[in-house]
C-alpha cells in the first residue's frame, strides 16, 4: 500500500488534494468493506464495489474502480489464519509492467 493510501485507510481527517469528495467515500467504502469480509470472496461478490479480474489474470489480484475512473488495485494475500487485501493505486506505469 502506498503512503496515501495508508492514511487514506487509517487517518479519517486526511484528504489529499486530488482526491474528490465521491473519491474518498467510495475509497472508505472499499476499505470499511475489506475490513469485515471474512474471505477473499466475500469482498469480491460486493457488486457495488465494483471489483473485476485483474487484467492480467493474476488470480490474486484485482482492481476496483472508483466513479470518476480512478482504479485502486487489490492484491489478496491469505494465511492460514486471515486473509489480507493490499490496496495501490493502479498508474498508467504500474499498468504497463503487469
Amino acid at each position: 500500500m502506498d503512503e496515501e493510501l495508508r492514511r487514506l485507510a487509517t487517518e479519517p481527517e486526511f484528504r489529499p488534494a486530488s482526491w474528490s469528495d465521491q473519491e474518498l467515500r467510495e475509497f472508505h467504502r472499499l476499505v470499511q468493506c475489506a475490513r469485515a469480509a471474512h474471505v477473499e470472496d466475500d469482498l469480491r461478490n460486493m457488486c457495488l464495489l465494483q471489483i473485476e479480474p485483474d487484467r492480467s489474470g493474476h488470480p490474486a489480484r484485482a482492481q476496483a474502480t472508483l466513479t470518476s475512473g480512478r482504479a485502486i488495485d487489490l492484491t489478496f494475500k491469505n494465511t492460514d489464519s486471515h486473509g489480507i487485501v493490499v490496496l495501490g493505486i493502479l498508474t498508467p506505469e504500474t499498468e504497463a509492467s503487469q
